[in-house]
C-alpha cells in the first residue's frame, strides 16, 4: 500500500471526524494508503438487531463510508463522492467483537470511481467475511 501525504491524511481524519453517523456509530479509521480505507466499530446495542448480529444497515452504511473515504484518498484537495450506485451481498451473520470494513478503490476515473468494499466480524483474533459490496461514486459539483 502506498502512503498517503500528511496533508491528505490529515483531511481525510478532519472530514471523518465531522461526520456525525460515523461518531454515533463509534466508527474509527484504522487503516489509511492511496485508494484504501479501513473503518472499524465495536457492537453497541442500538448497532444490533435482538439477536445480537450488526444490522444490515450499519455494515452497508460502514461500507459506503469507507468507500466514499478511499475515494477521497486519490485527490489533493477535497473533493466529496455522492454514491449512485450500491450493491451489497451479505454472506455470513456478523456477530462478533468488532465489525471492520475493508474499502479498495478499483478505478479512479475523471467522472466515476468504484470502490470494493469486505466486511469481516472480528473474534478472538480471527475474521470472517460478512458483506462485500460494489459501489460507485460521481465527483460532486460544487
Amino acid at each position: 500500500m502506498e502512503p498517503l501525504a500528511p496533508h491528505i491524511e490529515q483531511r481525510i481524519l478532519e472530514s471523518f471526524g465531522r461526520q456525525r453517523l460515523m461518531s454515533a456509530y463509534g466508527a474509527a479509521i484504522t487503516t489509511m494508503a492511496k485508494g484504501y480505507i479501513e473503518l472499524t466499530v465495536l457492537p453497541q446495542d442500538f448497532l444490533l438487531r435482538t439477536n445480537g448480529l450488526f444490522h444490515g444497515g450499519v455494515i452497508t452504511a460502514l461500507a459506503d463510508s469507507a468507500a466514499g473515504y478511499a475515494a477521497g484518498t486519490l485527490h489533493e484537495t477535497d473533493i466529496s463522492f455522492l454514491t449512485v450506485e450500491l450493491k451489497i451481498n451479505f454472506l455470513n451473520p456478523a456477530k462478533g467483537d468488532r465489525l471492520l470494513t475493508r474499502a479498495k478503490v478499483l478505478k479512479g476515473g475523471k467522472t466515476l470511481t468504484i470502490v470494493q468494499t469486505d466486511s469481516f466480524i472480528e473474534n478472538t483474533e480471527t475474521l470472517r467475511h460478512v458483506a462485500i459490496a460494489l459501489l460507485t461514486f460521481i465527483k460532486e459539483k460544487r
